[in-house]
């Protein structure tokens, strides 16, 4: 993987912050690295601050990382994403796919936070 995560859990959520330049297929192993973290620690609640990734250059489609957090994760996880709206593929609106984990996209993290509660 292309990318540096840092993760920290704390009371009420699991935190990742990822830096770096992305890569073809990393959005699938970020993915699989937050289940596993989740899984480890029975938390389901997560914030992932990718305000530091950058697209590689000539780079045409988005980072699909909604997508693959949705086919990753469990429909009782919610995830509150901290990330340039053009830089990601968008999340759904709640409700648009049933039994998929929850995502939101949010330009500041205390709204993130409040939304995890």
């Amino acid at each position: 993987m292309n990318l540096v995560v840092a993760a920290r859990h704390h009371d009420q959520h699991l935190r990742f912050e990822v830096d770096g330049r992305w890569g073809n297929g990393d959005a699938l192993k970020l993915a699989y690295l937050v289940k596993a973290a989740i899984g480890r620690v029975r938390q389901d609640h997560v914030l992932i601050d990718l305000r530091r990734v950058l697209s590689p250059p000539g780079a045409q489609e988005p980072f699909l990382i909604c997508d693959r957090l949705r086919r990753a994760l469990a429909p009782t996880a919610r995830v509150g994403l901290l990330a340039a709206p053009e830089l990601i593929d968008p999340p759904l609106v709640a409700g648009d796919l049933p039994h998929c984990a929850e995502i939101a996209l949010f330009a500041a993290e205390p709204e993130a936070l409040r939304w995890l509660g």
